[in-house]
């Protein structure tokens, strides 16, 4: 199956959240769920990643198929160690959707965003996996 890539758009948005809140909320150890009220956990998340994931602060991406179908997304911005002046390229987010998970989306997600980083100047692109995602660290 051929993946094309192409900017994310505000039409985007309700699959990029409905996804990212699966995702962090699944990232949730275990034993931090009790108590945790899922509805307030999200409306904060919302509130701290609203500008990545609406692009203000980061560029969001898209790979679809030949028929326009949302198989998977990244979002990217840059990362400002404490150690260091120099920025990196940071992937905040990646998700593929389950039914073309194992297909090959992550990787040509992965091999764009380090484009994306190479045409920004940045000479490493940096991303983190929750211990807890399993699928992402196989």
């Amino acid at each position: 199956m051929a993946y094309r890539l192409r900017p994310g758009r505000k039409s985007d948005e309700p699959v990029i959240w409905k996804a990212t809140m699966e995702t962090v909320w699944a990232d949730v150890p275990e034993d931090e769920k009790p108590g945790l009220d899922r509805r307030t956990f999200e409306a904060s998340f919302r509130e701290y990643a609203g500008e990545f994931v609406e692009g203000r602060r980061a560029e969001r991406f898209v790979a679809e198929d030949d028929g326009g179908r949302i198989l998977g997304y990244m979002i990217l911005g840059e990362l400002k160690p404490f150690f260091s002046p120099r920025g990196v390229g940071f992937v905040y987010d990646i998700w593929v959707s389950p039914e073309h998970r194992r297909a090959g989306v992550a990787r040509f997600l992965l091999r764009e965003a380090e484009r994306w980083a190479r045409s920004r100047g940045y000479a490493k692109i940096k991303l983190e996996v929750a211990a807890p995602n399993h699928g992402a660290r196989a």
